[in-house]
């Protein structure tokens, strides 16, 4: 038989177009848990990386937040069906790893792709390797970092104004120390008659978590003592951290028993003079702002220092890949992992669109954020306070300490329990769950 010409050959494929031409791109599933705010930016980055080239195509689920999303994926890695690359909480990491659901990412791999352990915030990437080296391997990361997040204060500068606290210069006037603080709650509630403070305080593991934590940071309660757990401060300072939360609630000062979205909504429908949240929440309000829905002027603040030292609940986006075992990451599909790990983070100003303070030391140093409003009303406040959790394995989200503070210590903020019952039935549970 005669064979055909190669220049034959190559016009039919040409006349074919670019499906034989060119192969479909390499498809990588991506699983998160970031349904606030700063999911729109998420989604804008996926898009954004997509659009960017034609050799991986990035696909991502938004999987509940907390334990859901953590047990999901630690069957996943059991089962061998994994998504290819995930968000992840720093806090995580102690269970994460020493479950084995983690597989470790080399200086070289992100070398490979133009990143380096030192292109990231230095206080990160120690933790990180602390919880490397303690249930892990030592020298690597099982994580890249992406953010700091905390949490801060949201605050309605129309109701502050009626109020008349809020300064010349556009802040809160009235916010340091305790009891100046709550005289200026409620001298809100008295001017206005709007509620002081809201926060997600109901069918939320984690919001009086964050604040309870807070508090209890800035007077100066450890919860772990050489690298172990440590409850014996509880009885104190614990206390007393929750007595601070529960006066407020009785006083009618902050709210009880608000889920999350109806607490960010008594502040977007300005019912609320002050929200305290995380920062993820920026992206929220920035909308609503430039979409003309916002009906006041707001800003926001670092959370202020009411006990002996600045501090404030604090916490790291990371981006992980699940140890698969059964099947792993093909070379071709890792460098694609990899391609979308460096693509986020060079973009990371798109990310601190969703309020948090970005890991990728060129992006946190740059113009661009220092320029960034409204996080430049409180990034660098908020940076020198962070307060992370102890990193054993009973902390972190998803963690057993959200379960047993959202059943014995939430309920003493409204009395169905008293604060010592509360607080002993806390210990009791804790101690348990870590043996």
């Amino acid at each position: 038989m005669r064979k055909p010409h190669s220049k034959v050959l190559i016009l039919c494929l040409v006349l074919a177009g670019p499906a034989v031409l060119s192969a479909a791109p390499l498809p990588i599933v991506s699983w998160d848990f970031l349904g606030g705010g700063d999911g729109v930016k998420w989604t804008q980055l996926v898009n954004d990386f997509n659009a960017s080239q034609s050799a991986y195509q990035v696909t991502s689920t938004t999987l509940p937040w907390g334990v859901e999303f953590y047990t999901r994926v630690h069957t996943g890695v059991v089962a061998g069906e994994t998504a290819d690359v995930m968000t992840y909480h720093l806090s995580h990491f102690p269970t994460g790893i020493k479950m084995g659901d983690l597989r470790p990412i080399s200086d070289a791999e992100l070398k490979s792709v133009g990143l380096s352990y030192k292109d990231f915030n230095p206080t990160l990437v120690a933790y990180s390797q602390a919880d490397s080296k303690a249930y892990g391997k030592d020298g690597v990361l099982y994580g890249v970092p992406l953010d700091t997040h905390t949490v801060v204060i949201y605050y309605n500068k129309d109701l502050l104004t009626k109020a008349g606290v809020l300064g010349m210069n556009g802040k809160p006037n009235g916010t340091a120390g305790i009891d100046t603080f709550t005289a200026t709650l409620k001298k809100i509630k008295d001017a206005t008659g709007a509620l002081p403070i809201t926060t997600s305080s109901g069918n939320d593991t984690g919001g009086p978590w964050r604040l309870w934590y807070t508090l209890f940071s800035q007077m100066g309660g450890t919860l772990v003592k050489n690298g172990k757990l440590d409850l014996s401060a509880m009885d104190t300072t614990g206390k007393k951290a929750l007595q601070t939360f529960h006066d407020w609630a009785s006083q009618g000062l902050i709210n009880t028993d608000t889920d999350y979205g109806a607490a960010v909504a008594l502040f977007t429908s300005g019912k609320a003079a002050f929200m305290i949240n995380g920062n993820w929440e920026v992206p929220t309000m920035v909308d609503l702002a430039k979409n003309g829905k916002l009906g006041f002027d707001y800003g926001v603040m670092a959370f202020p220092k009411l006990f002996d030292k600045g501090a404030s609940f604090a916490d790291s986006h990371e981006l992980a890949i699940p140890n698969n075992m059964k099947n792993p990451l093909s070379a071709e599909k890792l460098k694609g992992v990899l391609t979308f790990i460096a693509y986020v983070e060079k973009h990371a100003d798109v990310w601190a669109g969703g309020g948090h303070l970005p890991a990728y030391l060129p992006v946190l140093n740059g113009k661009e954020l220092a320029a960034m409003s409204p996080n430049n009303q409180y990034s660098v406040d908020a940076a020198k306070i962070v307060s992370f959790e102890p990193n054993t394995p009973v902390f972190g989200v998803g963690g057993t300490i959200y379960t047993a503070f959202t059943n014995f210590m939430t309920p003493a903020l409204t009395g169905q329990i008293s604060i010592d019952d509360a607080v002993s039935q806390f210990k009791n549970e804790v101690t348990k769950l870590s043996m």
